[in-house]
């Protein structure tokens, strides 16, 4: 299969084979002694090539292209693909994050239209697009060779071609340069992709990648992929007619990589809108009730106002809870004054406690650690307006002001953040257009129970987090696993979210897919069915 040629910024590997045990090495040399923090791998295999994204010197998705088939992937897809050809190429190209983005758009979703150019004028789309006002990625495929173009508002503010169309960048304004290369390839020679849909999540697993396991990236990686392979499998037998087992109790997380310290500080993503990345939408974690009172005697009650701990899961504040007893238990098992529900969260993580006239944090011995003010402690006094991380979770330590009710401003989240194009101009637009009848037919989704759940215009989510519409509970199911989204004259779209599994449609794993009558949807253990009915 001939190798692609996607635009780059520079290449600091061309094509080398590099041994899997020797890739972490060549991470930290491109990470660390080269100072590149954004850029991609690109391996050839057979019938296929594979890519690793990463964003701030962190791996954060990988790309399979297949023949013309693009598909979005896990981080740990990239390792077993490269563990089942180890011998094949390895390149390194640098790419600013607009480029990232532009190339990750290919891979996450499907064009909202497709063009060649012997039948449509590129200048009548970018005219179209202007008139929308719609922000919109541009992939353009000449042979082997692609280019991208960002628009903002139909109008094109960043090109990046090949070598081989470096000569339209002398062109003064972006929308001229993508004309020039146009007109100088081959006639009908140029096909042209429009994505409207610029959003792209990390992978469900780029949380694994931190400072400390970056180091043996392939190690932590592949134990994933294995756990997945054996998860994968047992599901798999269970669906050709496997007697149904009764759900276990929740059995330990898998041997993954811990995650230490927070990774550091993303850095803001501007585009030509002025809008700065949006954090993931953040999901809640289930808050346990407080545990039972002590049969010790009540100590002292506390002088002054009590505090209390605020949580919060990137903007979105989950609860308070008071230190009216004196102590708050944190960590994954049920039973913890403050339940976070997290793999990487020890069972009894950290506790905060008042001793004495003091307010005391202790890490309870986790494998990740507890972070006061960005240092990992083991015990550390608490001052009013202290942040407390537990992973993705922050705890704000708040002694209230008599008589005042205080403004609290969530912490900002520092982990992986979304990339976009802020799709305000886009949802303009869609409001703009006159309304549809709609379908004779009502979608429904005929759940593993047999109930029937109707679709209607909102979104639907799917997974165990306790805010899905649609609960679906496993091992590897993650809390907001899948979302259903309606489309264009009436249909509908699931897009996959996260989980290592990955969602299934008609036994191929998706990305995204546009759902028709009868598709089987495969979620875990768990089969919906979606179908349109009178």
């Amino acid at each position: 299969m001939p190798s692609p040629r996607f635009p780059a910024t520079a290449t600091l590997l061309d094509a080398k084979v590099c041994p899997l045990e020797k890739f972490d090495a060549l991470f930290a040399k491109i990470t660390q002694e080269r100072r590149v923090a954004d850029g991609y791998f690109l391996q050839a295999h057979p019938e296929e090539t594979w890519f690793l994204f990463l964003v701030n010197g962190s791996p954060y998705a990988s790309g399979r292209l297949a023949v013309d088939a693009f598909s979005f992937g896990e981080i740990h897809e990239f390792f077993a693909a490269y563990s089942r050809h180890p011998q094949s190429p390895l390149s390194f190209f640098v790419a600013d994050k607009h480029l990232l983005l532009g190339l990750m758009v290919l891979f996450r979703h499907r064009p909202a239209r497709q063009f060649a150019t012997d039948l449509v004028d590129t200048g009548e789309i970018l005219r179209e697009l202007a008139a929308r006002g719609a922000d919109a990625i541009l992939g353009l495929r000449a042979g082997e060779e692609w280019a991208i173009a960002i628009c903002n508002k139909g109008q094109p503010v960043m090109n990046y071609f090949p070598p081989s169309g470096a000569e339209a960048l002398q062109e003064p304004a972006p929308s001229a340069q993508l004309l020039a290369y146009v007109f100088t390839r081959p006639f009908g020679g140029v096909t042209v992709d429009v994505y409207e849909e610029t959003r792209v999540d990390p992978a469900g697993d780029a949380i694994l990648a931190t400072p400390r396991t970056r180091s043996r990236l392939s190690i932590v990686f592949l134990r994933v992929a294995a756990k997945v392979q054996e998860a994968e499998a047992a599901s798999q037998r269970e669906r050709e007619g496997a007697p149904a087992e009764v759900t276990p109790a929740e059995p330990a997380p898998p041997e993954v990589a811990p995650e230490p310290a927070p990774p550091p500080q993303a850095e803001e993503l501007v585009f030509a809108t002025g809008e700065e990345m949006a954090a993931p939408e953040a999901v809640p974690a289930e808050v346990a009730p407080p545990s039972g009172p002590s049969e010790a005697p009540a100590p002292a009650a506390i002088q002054g106002p009590i505090p209390e701990v605020l949580l919060f899961l990137g903007d979105k504040q989950l609860g308070t809870f008071s230190l009216g007893k004196r102590e708050l238990t944190i960590g994954r098992n049920p039973g913890n004054d403050i339940l976070i529900d997290n793999v990487g969260v020890s069972r009894r993580h950290a506790v905060i406690k008042v001793s004495g006239d003091r307010v005391v944090a202790e890490d309870l011995g986790s494998a990740n650690g507890t972070f006061v003010n960005g240092e990992r402690i083991t015990s550390c006094e608490l001052r009013d307006g202290d942040e407390i991380l537990v992973l993705k979770h922050r705890l704000m330590y708040r002694v209230p002001k008599e008589g005042v009710t205080p403004k609290v401003e969530a912490p900002r989240d520092t982990g992986q953040q979304t990339m976009y194009i802020a799709p305000g101009a886009i949802a303009q637009a869609a409001a703009g257009k006159p309304d549809t009848p709609g379908p004779k037919l009502r979608p429904r989704l005929i759940l593993p129970d047999l109930t029937k759940f109707g679709l209607e215009a909102e979104e639907v989510t799917l997974g165990s987090g306790a805010d899905c519409e649609i609960r679906i509970s496993g091992l590897f199911v993650a809390r907001a696993h899948a979302r259903i989204v309606p489309e264009r004259e009436g249909q509908f779209k699931i897009i996959h979210l996260g989980g290592l599994l990955g969602t299934r449609v008609n036994g191929e794993k998706i990305s995204e897919h546009l759902l028709k009558h009868g598709d089987e949807i495969v979620i875990g253990k768990q089969k919906l069915l979606f179908r349109l009915e009178r």
